[in-house]
């Protein structure tokens, strides 16, 4: 009996601890649900604890905060997370012929310059180089910027991202295209002919001249070789020809149209002019077979594992060959597997600040290999210098939360993006019954209308997004407020209506619709993205609308295989580049593989009409204004054009977007000097490389 009583009392305590715990949980789950953002226009809470989550979302304020733990207020400076206007953003200027050649170097090049390895910095420049104008100070020189990645190949982002060097670059919030190794330009002839002057004395990284010669090499041996470009890209085609490039001397260039190529500059800001920039002709030369012999060439791809000269020939000149010279600030001097990877400051860097110090200041770059969850970790332990690459937004109060005990800032940049994501029903589907209803457009606005985005914000994104279609953001010249906010409202009512409507009648025991062939009417929602809160919770509305839906977690490489294949029932991906859609219009054009709602529209569209599957007629009115806008060199007419496309989606609604104005993050070190506080992130403008990364420097 005693020991019945001990087991009872042990039991009731054992059972007292449980309830407790459960009761504990409970109250911290509340207490963090009250502290996660709710409403974007009023002021957070915050607190120690490392859920912190109180933030203005809107505008930055300083606010009194009364601790969890004790009684003493501080005033915490809460971040505008949707900043509209540029802040502390670096200018760019033509060295002053009148300042004669007062040029400086770096620590660690004069030491190579007193043993004779390189000649002086006066002759390693060239005749007029690039001025970068810092946002916050000259200098100083030295010190090593860490960065991490998620595998070898990640590393190459370098190539776009920090050696972001075309003839030329956007300014830092993606409005307009500035000088860069071309020192000026001039578009003639309706937009048929553009002129470039390049820099006299410039040179590659291993001291040999730069000149149009270069250029020439590409569009002959490159752009023009079958084996190595079998299909021209369409940015250098018009009226069915091949651009014509001509050399006017050797630090002048000109490219020729048969017809106006109105996106031109554009396209070359963003990407097409560092491409044509990576063939230094003295280098790439002796892999080629028009200026060795073919036998050659096979023979030396044999020996490092290429059976083809083109595979061996591209490989010499990938960003992982450190013998290839380059004109990047830093050239890589330690490519993966080496841990970490290397690059170093390139002594022939032909841009300077206004002191005539050449750049880059800071004399190294490392990546160090790990996967996302260690990256996030080591991003809040403060480890890395200045990063947003790889950043899961989910970690957002906890990077906010360890600023001080990290030592870094959490910066706040507008996202060229019009959203989060798209869900794109597939236009092309090869089931001719399901593809059918998708075509409804009641079914795609039933859909939208189906989800909860106030839900999906608090779940996904702390409440700082903003429900919204794929659209320009508010701070384009392409802003469309009624694209914006069509069809966004909750209304499962309406969307059971409009499915009604299309007599896609419910099965009275499972709730669950037929289609007209009497099969069930089930969509899966395919993604790369693993374990997504966001898109379960989209799977039930739609679910809940009577549309059974399943989220289809796939390797990246097999969702592309099935995207191409025309195989997907809806898919999912991030938004593009919105704040100028005429960029990269996947979302409202079929312009290429990556409108993966209309895959085979937009090959009809890159093919004028030969291949792919016609589009229905308001698509095809889509396709015709962007033909208009490619050869119009008139922004303003550009503008028009294209928001007649938007009012075109707005009718049709072909990919249903979600949540946006999310900022994009980056994190960096309190040590990093001249990161601008507020530039514009995105993939067109080349971020962070449209922020001159050059000019960033470190201050210990």
């Amino acid at each position: 009996m005693v020991l019945w009583r001990s087991g009872l009392r042990l039991g009731a305590a054992l059972g007292g601890v449980f309830v407790g715990m459960i009761l504990l949980v409970e109250g911290l789950g509340y207490l963090t649900w009250d502290l996660t953002p709710k409403d974007p226009e009023a002021i957070r809470q915050a607190s120690e604890f490392e859920s912190v989550m109180g933030r203005l979302v809107r505008a930055p304020n300083e606010v009194p905060l009364e601790g969890l733990v004790g009684k003493q207020t501080r005033p915490i400076l809460v971040p505008d997370r949707t900043p509209r206007t540029p802040k502390q953003v670096h200018r760019v200027a033509e060295w002053p012929a009148e300042n004669g050649r007062n040029f400086q170097e770096a620590p660690m090049l004069e030491k190579r310059v007193k043993t004779g390895d390189l000649p002086v910095v006066t002759k390693r420049l060239p005749e007029n180089p690039l001025v970068i104008v810092p946002p916050h100070q000259i200098g100083p020189y030295g010190g090593t910027w860490t960065r991490f990645a998620t595998g070898p190949r990640d590393v190459g982002i370098v190539e776009a991202r920090f050696a972001y060097e075309g003839l030329v670059r956007w300014d830092p919030m993606g409005r307009k295209v500035i000088p860069n190794v071309a020192s000026r330009w001039e578009i003639s002839d309706g937009g048929r002919t553009f002129t470039f002057w390049l820099r006299p004395g410039m040179r590659w990284s291993d001291g040999h001249l730069f000149t149009v010669n270069d250029l020439i090499f590409w569009y002959e041996d490159v752009l023009q070789n079958k084996d190595l470009m079998p299909v021209t890209p369409r940015d250098f085609k018009r009226g069915g020809e091949v651009m014509r490039l001509e050399k006017v001397d050797d630090a002048t260039v000109r490219f020729r149209f048969k017809e106006p190529n109105g996106l031109f500059l554009k396209k070359l800001a963003s990407g097409r002019g560092y491409e044509m920039l990576r063939y230094p002709a003295h280098y790439m030369k002796q892999f080629h077979p028009k200026y060795v012999s073919l036998e050659k060439v096979e023979a030396m791809g044999k020996e490092v594992g290429f059976d083809v000269w083109n595979r061996y020939f591209e490989d010499r000149r990938d960003w992982r060959n450190p013998d290839i010279p380059r004109l990047w600030p830093w050239i890589i001097v330690a490519p993966p597997p080496a841990r970490p990877a290397v690059l170093e400051r390139n002594p022939y860097y032909w841009k300077v600040d206004p002191e005539g110090n050449q750049l880059p200041y800071i004399d190294r770059m490392t990546f160090e290999i790990y996967n996302l969850e260690t990256i996030n970790l080591k991003a809040m332990n403060g480890e890395m210098g200045m990063q947003g690459r790889h950043l899961q937004f989910e970690n957002y109060p906890l990077f906010m939360e360890n600023q001080d005990r990290g030592g870094y800032r959490v910066y706040h940049w507008p996202s060229g993006s019009g959203g989060t994501m798209s869900l794109a029903l597939n236009l092309n589907h090869q089931d001719p019954v399901l593809k059918q209803i998708i075509h409804d457009r009641r079914f795609r606005i039933a859909l939208s209308h189906a989800l909860n985005r106030a839900e999906l914000n608090e779940v996904g994104y702390f409440g700082i997004g903003q429900p919204r279609q794929i659209s320009p953001p508010p701070s384009s010249d392409y802003y469309v407020p009624e694209y914006e906010s069509a069809y966004i409202e909750y209304d499962p009512e309406l969307a059971n209506q409009l499915l009604d409507e299309m007599g896609l009648k419910r099965d009275p025991e499972t709730g669950i619709r037929m289609r007209p062939d009497g099969e069930i009417l089930k969509l899966f929602l395919e993604t790369t993205q693993m374990n997504n809160r966001v898109l379960e919770l989209v799977a039930s509305y739609w679910t809940m609308v009577g549309v059974e839906t399943q989220v289809k977690e796939e390797a990246r490489q097999l969702f592309y295989e099935r995207k191409r294949g025309l195989l997907h029932d809806a898919a999912v991906w991030g938004g593009s580049d919105e704040q100028m859609p005429v960029l990269d219009p996947r979302w409202f054009v079929p312009h290429s593989d990556e409108s993966i709602h209309a895959v085979d529209y937009a090959r009809w569209y890159r093919t004028d009409r030969k291949r792919g599957e016609t589009p229905p007629p308001d698509i095809q009115r889509c396709i015709e204004l962007f033909w208009e806008i490619e050869k119009t060199i008139d922004e303003k007419e550009q503008v028009r054009l294209f928001k007649q496309i938007i009012e075109w989606n707005r009718k049709n609604l072909w990919v249903i977007g979600v949540i946006g104005n999310m900022p994009a993050i980056y994190l960096v070190k309190n040590t990093f000097r001249n990161v601008p506080e507020v530039a514009l992130s995105g993939w067109a403008f080349r971020a962070p490389g449209n922020t001159a990364v050059e000019c960033y420097a470190i201050e210990e």
